[in-house]
């Protein structure tokens, strides 16, 4: 029996070549859509999953709690993880990673090697976690002191081969062994690594990082005993924490624990974190949408051709009726066809999704692979899309057509082809889904316009930034600064320690603030960066009153300047000239105000400007940590020369430089591939609706054929035959778009809310996307339109 349906169903899409193109080419889109949106959201949610312990892996972030909004820190002391291993039963054991500086610089074969991915841990790390060796043994791999474990692509990117059991690097620390080859860190990690060493710091150091309850420059993961409740041992883990930190230390901070599945989405607010990608849990939602919208939009599609189709099968299922067959063998003939043809879209859908996989990876930044070799792992998706679709689309036409009586069929009744309010309802629903995409499409990227063409208060174009990897250079700055200055092509060069768009870690000073009177009255923190005299004109930075650093290092190091969010915060007028108290590692010291910097937006435009303090390159506070070059010339000319300029200066690390303009985008670029995925989006959806209403012009016109032919006869013009045709789609898309404005609005207005400097969701981009919309479709109909329009009544009213 089965074997019939099939072949009926082969036969009914072959004499029905174009139903069967369109219906084929929308589900083929749809499913190759969905199934790279989905791919990418299962990847996003299996984040760190893959360690077989991972649901009993938690991390202590420290919650600095003495500031008016709390501050939370990936970090803790080493010493709290231990402490806690040692005593508290809960916890079966601990690993923690910790570094000093953020490279390490190592030589191989008489060249210099800088590397930013890497860690010390200590030697429960593969009782914690899962990775994979390849060579190596994990019981003894990091027991070893001076040694390494290294990745496989780092090995053969280094060496030429993974085969480097023995092989040494020289460190700065002494020669360390490499005892391990690790497969490389899979990307769904929140943490990336590709060398991780053992103890490699002088003894000194060590102990204070393993001892000191004040430093917290490691981060540990605790792994619970099965069956432990995680908020009892939070409170326990905080008693202990109460008991052994200082006092002061124990008022201003608190310990809580995050599950490791828990970082990926949730780990935006924490700072001196080491996870490496962290996401919105928004993005999975909205893509997961998207990819059900084509899903629905390709789905109706197939409905609302085969219910208007249903008008030339009538006889086939009268007959079929009139001859035994049972309405539940129909409806599994035409559930047959609809998955007959959802199959032949899902086997197109492959070769579509090979070909746009790679701009996918380009677009998402990871590294899916799709092939005939990796196609079993898609599969699931794969089929229950497919599945999906054939039945969603497949199950009303089924249930409709077979709902014909046999007599009124065959005495040659009129039968409607599905009821034209239900289907009207499908196109709406089609085009609302649609016009969201399309209005969200053009708010995302109107936002995204805004935040590159906004005015961020200094002038970010052409400026080479090179990092001091080397404590040696600091010494010899301004020698190795006036070098850079010669080079030709280089208009000025600055230096300091934190620069405007920072894409790192910003530190902070305390500020202690005093009444007249000179009794304390409040303290608080604020970022902190350090400027040479040159960083003002570098940056192109405006004051607002005052002036900048005049060049004496001794008269400079007692100055600073304010931003006019800290005048704001500190409550003082007339600043220039005041003096305020700064707590610095090295203890507390006044300092003088001597100008105020107009706002600039040090940090991404998802925070609001806050307050800053700016002192001098040698003010205590910090060190330098950045040349800065603004460039007019052949940058790569300019970088081949600056790279000469620093091997005089620095044999031990290579040259490390980023264009700040370039780094300012990695702050957006959660944004920029939601923006490409909702143009896409929203493309695709469209080109599925505009089959779909193609196909349903066409089978109108077909239907109305002998009906249009005798309007023309009696003297309609081919105008108003054509707007007879197109009016009732129009006015469908209009209905949508209506439907689709608020739904749209709030989508965006919760997505707009992340940013503190945002566009105004003005009536511009829902004009231009319902118009946009509506021309597209009214060009969709036109060509049968206008084609029925001019055709000669002869042929249709031949037959009567």
């Amino acid at each position: 029996m089965f074997k019939n349906y099939f072949k009926i169903a082969l036969r009914t899409l072959v004499k029905n070549k174009g139903y069967a193109f369109i219906n084929i080419l929308g589900l083929a889109i749809g499913i190759a859509g969905a199934t790279l949106l989905l791919t990418f959201v299962k990847d996003e949610v299996s984040f760190d999953k893959f360690h077989t312990k991972s649901e009993r892996i938690v991390r202590p972030l420290t919650i600095q709690t003495n500031l008016e909004e709390p501050r939370y820190y990936g970090s803790n002391p080493m010493i709290y993880a231990t402490t806690l291993a040692e005593e508290v039963p809960e916890v079966e054991t601990q690993v923690t990673f910790y570094r000093y500086g953020g490279q390490i610089n190592f030589t191989l074969n008489g060249e210099n090697y800088t590397e930013r991915d890497f860690y010390f841990v200590t030697e429960d790390f593969f009782k914690v976690f899962d990775f994979k060796l390849l060579k190596g043994d994990k019981e003894t791999a990091i027991s070893e002191p001076k040694s390494v474990m290294i990745s496989q692509s780092k090995a053969i990117g280094l060496f030429g081969t993974d085969d480097v059991i023995g092989e040494t690097l020289e460190t700065q620390g002494g020669n360390v062994k490499i005892t391990a080859v690790m497969e490389d860190i899979p990307d769904n990690s929140h943490f990336f690594a590709d060398l991780l060493f053992t103890e490699l710091l002088p003894a000194q150091f060590m102990e204070r990082i393993q001892n000191s309850w004040t430093d917290f420059n490691s981060t540990s993961y605790l792994l619970l005993r099965p069956g432990t409740k995680v908020e009892d041992f939070e409170a326990k883990a905080q008693a202990v924490a109460l008991e052994r930190m200082p006092e002061n230390f124990a008022q201003m901070v608190r310990f809580e624990m995050q599950a490791l599945e828990d970082i990926h989405f949730n780990s935006a607010h924490i700072e001196s974190d080491i996870a490496r990608f962290k996401s919105d849990k928004t993005y999975s939602t909205v893509f997961i949408f998207i990819a059900v919208f084509l899903v629905l939009i390709a789905a109706v599609n197939y409905m609302n051709l085969a219910t208007s189709k249903a008008v030339f099968r009538a006889k086939e299922i009268g007959i079929r009726k009139v001859v035994g067959a049972v309405r539940k063998q129909l409806i599994f003939q035409f559930l047959t066809e609809s998955l007959i043809i959802a199959f032949v879209a899902l086997l197109i859908s492959i070769g579509l999704t090979d070909l746009t996989m790679p701009f996918f990876n380009d677009l998402t930044g990871r590294n899916y692979e799709f092939s005939w070799a990796t196609l079993l792992t898609y599969s699931d998706t794969l089929l229950l899309i497919t599945l999906a679709i054939g039945l969603l689309s497949g199950i009303y036409p089924a249930l409709f057509m077979t709902n014909f009586k046999p007599v009124a069929v065959l005495k040659g009744e009129q039968v409607k082809g599905g009821s034209f309010n239900v289907r009207k309802a499908l196109v709406v629903f089609q085009f609302v889904l649609s016009t969201v995409l399309m209005i969200s499409t053009f708010v995302v990227s109107n936002q995204m316009s805004y935040i590159k063409e906004r005015n961020l208060g200094f002038d970010k174009e052409n400026l080479l930034v090179i990092d001091i990897n080397n404590g040696d250079v600091r010494p010899v700055f301004k020698t190795m600064k006036n070098e850079f200055a010669q080079i030709p092509g280089v208009e000025s060069v600055a230096v300091a320690s934190r620069i405007p768009g920072e894409w790192k870690n910003i530190s902070r000073v305390g500020v202690n603030m005093y009444n007249s009177a000179g009794a304390p009255t409040d303290s608080t923190e604020v970022y902190y960066m350090s400027f040479d005299p040159t960083m003002l004109s570098t940056f192109g930075l405006s004051l607002a009153e005052g002036e900048f650093f005049g060049g004496n290092d001794a008269s400079d190091s007692t100055k600073i300047l304010l931003n006019q969010a800290a005048v704001k915060e500190f409550g003082l007028e007339n600043p220039v000239g005041k003096q305020i108290e700064l707590q610095v590692s090295e203890g507390k010291g006044k300092y003088t105000v001597i100008g105020v910097f107009e706002d600039f937006n040090f940090q991404s435009l998802h925070a609001e400007i806050e307050p800053l303090i700016v002192g001098a390159w040698n003010n205590r506070a910090s060190v330098i940590d950045y040349f800065i070059l603004k460039v007019n010339g052949n940058t790569s000319e300019v970088i081949e020369q600056a790279r000469a300029v620093h091997a005089k200066f620095d044999r031990r690390t290579v040259m490390e430089y980023h264009f700040l303009d370039t780094m300012l985008e990695t702050y957006y670029e959660s944004e920029q591939q939601a923006s490409v995925i909702f143009k896409v989006g929203a493309g695709l959806s469209i080109f599925i609706a505009c089959l779909g209403l193609f196909g349903l012009a066409s089978f109108t016109v077909e239907r109305r054929v002998k009906e249009l032919g005798i309007r023309k006869v009696l003297g309609a013009s081919e105008w108003r035959l054509f707007y007879m045709l197109s009016s009732s789609f129009s006015k469908q898309v209009l209905v949508a778009f209506i439907m689709a404005c608020p739904i749209a609005y709030y989508v965006m207005q919760s997505w707009l809310a992340n940013f503190q400097y945002r566009v105004g969701l003005g009536v511009g981009a829902f004009a231009i996307a319902g118009l946009a919309t509506l021309l597209i479709a009214i060009i969709t109909v036109s060509y049968r339109s206008i084609k029925a329009a001019n055709s000669n009544p002869v042929n249709s009213l031949r037959s009567e």
